[in-house]
C-alpha cells in the first residue's frame, strides 16, 4: 500500500460520508465534490494531463450546477442513520474491497482503489433504493458514477483519455439534469404553497398597504355591539311606545269623564 494513494482513498471515501449523511445541502454538495476531484488521482500511473483536467473541471463543474439548484431549498433530509452509521457502513465495505483485491487473479489497479469502490458502492445505494427527493437520488447517483470508475481503476489499472471524458461527461449531465428538475420543483411548490394555504384559511392573501397612509386608516376593523344596558337598581324599567299611547287615552276619557261630571253638576 502507498501512503499517498491510502490518503487519497480516504479522502474519498469521507466525501462520500459527508455528501451522503449532511443534512445541509450545500455541505452535501461539498463532499461530493471533494470525492469528484480526489477520486481521478486515485491511480497507478497518474493519468494524463489532460483527461484528468477534464474530470477535475467536470467535478467542480457539477458541484456549482447543484449548489445554484439547492438555493430555494438549502435544507435535505440527508441520512436518517447519522454519519457514524454511514461511516461504520463506508469503513467495513472498504475493508471487504480491500480484502478482495486480487481473490479473483492479479489486479491491474491498486488495492486501496477497490476499497475506495467498494465503500462508494455501499454509500450510493441507501439514496437510490430510498429515495427521499431529487437531490438525494442525484447523490447517490453521482456516488455510483465515481464508484464505477474508481472500480475501472482497479480491475483494470490506469484508464485510457476515452473512459476519463465518458465519466466527466456523465457526471455533468447528470448533475445539470437534477438542477434543472430541482429547481422547477421548487418553482411549483412555491407557487403553490400561498394558494393552497389560502383556500385552507392557514395563510390568507396579504394586501399591500397605500404609499402615504397609516396602515390603521385602510385596515377594516371588526364593529363590536355594544352590550345591553341593565336597568338602575330601584328603577322600573321605562315603558316602549304602545305602553305610553295606552296611558295617554286612559287620561283623556278621565278627563273627559270628569269634564261632564262638573257640566252635570253646573
Amino acid at each position: 500500500m502507498t501512503p499517498w494513494l491510502a490518503a487519497l482513498a480516504v479522502a474519498v471515501v469521507a466525501g462520500g460520508v459527508i455528501a451522503v449523511s449532511a443534512h445541509e445541502a450545500r455541505a452535501a454538495i461539498l463532499g461530493l465534490t471533494i470525492s469528484g476531484v480526489t477520486a481521478p488521482l486515485l491511480a497507478d500511473p497518474a493519468p494524463s494531463t489532460l483527461p484528468l483536467a477534464a474530470r477535475l473541471l467536470a467535478a467542480i463543474l457539477a458541484g456549482y450546477l447543484l449548489w445554484i439548484s439547492v438555493r430555494e431549498r438549502p435544507v435535505t433530509r440527508g441520512s436518517r442513520l447519522g454519519w457514524p452509521v454511514e461511516a461504520m457502513l463506508a469503513a467495513a465495505a472498504a475493508v471487504a474491497g480491500l480484502g478482495a483485491a486480487g481473490f479473483a487473479g492479479p489486479a491491474g489497479g491498486p488495492p486501496e482503489a477497490e476499497a475506495a469502490a467498494f465503500a462508494l458502492g455501499a454509500l450510493a445505494i441507501g439514496p437510490i433504493l430510498r429515495t427521499a427527493d431529487v437531490f438525494r437520488l442525484a447523490i447517490g447517483l453521482l456516488l455510483a458514477v465515481l464508484g464505477a470508475g474508481v472500480g475501472r481503476v482497479a480491475l483494470a489499472g490506469t484508464p485510457v483519455p476515452l473512459d476519463h471524458l465518458v465519466i466527466a461527461g456523465l457526471t455533468i449531465v447528470l448533475a445539470a439534469a437534477v438542477g434543472a428538475i430541482a429547481r422547477t420543483e421548487a418553482r411549483i411548490g412555491g407557487a403553490q404553497a400561498p394558494a393552497v394555504r389560502g383556500m385552507v384559511g392557514l395563510n390568507p392573501p396579504l394586501q399591500r398597504p397605500l404609499v402615504g397612509v397609516e396602515p390603521r386608516l385602510t385596515t377594516p376593523t371588526a364593529r363590536q355591539p355594544e352590550p345591553p344596558r341593565s336597568p338602575e337598581p330601584g328603577r322600573p324599567p321605562e315603558p316602549g311606545r304602545p305602553a305610553r299611547r295606552g296611558l295617554t287615552s286612559v287620561l283623556g276619557s278621565a278627563a273627559s269623564a270628569i269634564g261632564r261630571v262638573r257640566g252635570g253638576r253646573r
